[in-house]
């Protein structure tokens, strides 16, 4: 499988385009595409250093909801910002074919998305409407950034070691796999 990447970058800069850049993903083997993503590299840093404050940059777009939760100041509130990047990466949607929904394909494409795109980033942000995509993305170690919702947003900081996502069999079929140092917590052994 792989991921193939678009995007329309104006050469004018951000003064005619803005902050923000959206790219469309699609993951496939080469003859068929199985899902999409449409994911945001919003360029944090850049917004900083031309108008200082992240505000202006977000007010009125479709991305303004992450400046109350993510940033104060004109940059990150200190709960998340860790030092392991500067941008954010915003996933906006994630939409896999049905037959492969129970391959954790989905998991599998924001994960890769996260090491590579998303390199450069403080944070991975997706939105969950209800609880169990909630406890879905958890699964990469994203947490709730909306604490006592039962819809928002959640955050991955990208400076830490998270879940890795494999396919150990070849067979298109995706394990997460915990990183060494997670906590997991002992089972109830009620009798």
């Amino acid at each position: 499988m792989k991921l193939s990447v678009t995007t329309d970058i104006d050469l004018e800069g951000p003064q005619k385009s803005g902050y923000v850049t959206w790219l469309d993903v699609k993951v496939g083997d080469g003859a068929r595409a199985y899902g999409t993503a449409r994911i945001a590299l919003v360029h944090v840093g850049e917004i900083a250093d031309a108008a200082g404050e992240v505000w202006p940059a977000l007010h009125g777009t479709r991305l303004e909801s992450l400046h109350d939760v993510y940033f104060a100041n004109g940059w990150y509130k200190d709960e998340y910002a860790d030092g392991a990047g500067i941008d954010l990466l915003f996933i906006e949607h994630v939409s896999i074919d049905e037959p492969h929904r129970s391959k954790n394909l989905d998991l599998a494409l924001v994960r890769r998305l996260c090491d590579t795109i998303g390199s450069g980033c403080q944070l991975a942000v997706v939105a969950y409407p209800d609880a169990e995509l909630a406890a879905r993305w958890a699964k990469l170690g994203f947490a709730i950034s909306t604490p006592g919702r039962t819809s928002g947003l959640m955050h991955l900081k990208l400076g830490q070691r998270h879940a890795r996502v494999v396919d150990a069999t070849g067979s298109g079929d995706y394990e997460v796999i915990a990183p060494p140092d997670a906590f997991v917590a002992p089972r109830s052994m009620a009798n």
